[in-house]
């Protein structure tokens, strides 16, 4: 299949490079080795990383037709492929702990294969990433019940919406923070925390971008003060909303340093994407993240197997643990501790991925081309 290397008509390549930058920082934050891009703990990829993605998913929010169809057509993105390779994960899964030793992922059972990508996400292991896809639907779908509304209510002022958004999102955080996140059902806690990210997308698009101006070096140097002086001030910006289980701060540090973290990253991406709009590898990642976040654990699954190998064979990897292979789900293999090797696991985990969309991509372009005869 020809992939063109040029920026499809209308794409925006500033988002291109955003979504860029943002599965890059979510992959090497599920490696174990060390954060190459934190830059001194700065900018932890957990203080921001996902509410990146919900501001570039929101940026480009437009209602579809109808409530129901507009709900339908995001579940068709969305949902479906999550059960569908759910489905082909618990299979895989299955047959490692059954043939392979392996200790990891839960049984395959009614729950995990129908309610389990929707409550929790990470039951299989091997596609723990894929939690983030429930969320972010239901993101999309209450911010268009908001949208509908505001065109009734408030004149479709973006700025109350936001607000909105804004006070559902520091409700849940603050519950998190007080340790009664138990309060709320865990797919609903991830969701309104992410909902102020999705909804800043928005007001970026529709009321902020038009200003937002300010020469680069001034306007660098601000947001990373700003930044510097939030982590003093709260020592821990990061937190865990795959389980809500850790919150060090509460919503202004949630969301103050989401913002000062999406302003930094945003000005980096303008920088960059003129140079992603010339590279085939670096549009086809940014337009598929979806596979990237699914498969990015079997990216790293599949560089341990070839270390496995080569410790199996003796000509290499002869400290590679196969007991901690099969029993922990995000091991990393360190030859004497050595933490560079986290960017191979980087590539294999979005490599990987990317050969998994292309062979998707070939499978959906030979059934369209089968219908198209038939039809």
């Amino acid at each position: 299949m020809k992939h063109d290397a040029s920026p499809r008509p209308a794409e925006n390549t500033v988002f291109r490079a955003l979504y860029l930058i943002a599965i890059v920082l979510v992959v090497d934050g599920h490696t174990t080795l060390e954060d190459m891009f934190s830059m001194g703990d700065l900018f932890r990829y957990y203080s921001f990383h996902l509410m990146l993605f919900a501001f570039g998913a929101g940026y480009f929010f437009r209602l579809r037709g109808g409530l129901l169809a507009d709900i339908a057509a995001r579940a068709g993105k969305l949902l479906v492929p999550l059960y569908i390779w759910n489905l082909v994960y618990g299979v895989g899964a299955a047959l490692l702990r059954r043939v392979g030793g392996f200790e990891i992922g839960a049984p395959l059972s009614a729950y995990t294969l129908l309610l389990a990508p929707l409550v929790d996400g990470q039951h299989f292991a091997w596609n723990l990433g894929s939690w983030f896809i429930f969320p972010l639907f239901l993101c999309q779908t209450l911010y268009g019940l908001l949208r509908r509304a505001a065109k009734r209510c408030w004149r479709d002022d973006e700025r109350v919406t936001f607000a909105l958004c804004l006070l559902l999102g520091s409700a849940a955080v603050t519950l998190c923070h007080a340790g009664r996140q138990d309060a709320l059902p865990l797919f609903l806690n991830r969701t309104l925390i992410l909902l102020p990210g999705y909804a800043g997308g928005q007001l970026y698009l529709r009321v902020l971008e038009r200003h937002d101006t300010l020469p680069t070096a001034p306007y660098l140097i601000i947001v990373v003060i700003l930044r510097a002086l939030l982590c003093v001030r709260y020592e821990n910006l990061a937190y865990l909303l795959s389980d809500c289980s850790y919150f060090p701060c509460g919503a202004f540090g949630v969301y103050a340093g989401g913002a000062l973290a999406i302003a930094f990253f945003l000005r980096i991406a303008r920088l960059l994407a003129p140079y992603v709009a010339k590279s085939r590898v670096a549009l086809y990642a940014s337009r598929h993240t979806f596979d990237i976040m699914m498969h990015h654990f079997m990216g790293f699954f599949a560089l341990n197997s070839v270390f496995l190998v080569l410790n199996a064979l003796g000509i290499g990897a002869a400290d590679f643990s196969v007991k901690t292979f099969r029993t922990v789900y995000h091991y990393n293999y360190a030859p004497d501790g050595r933490s560079a090797f986290n960017v191979l696991y980087l590539l294999a985990g979005i490599f990987l991925p990317l050969g998994v969309a292309r062979a998707t991509d070939a499978f959906k372009a030979a059934a369209t081309r089968r219908r198209a005869r038939k039809s």
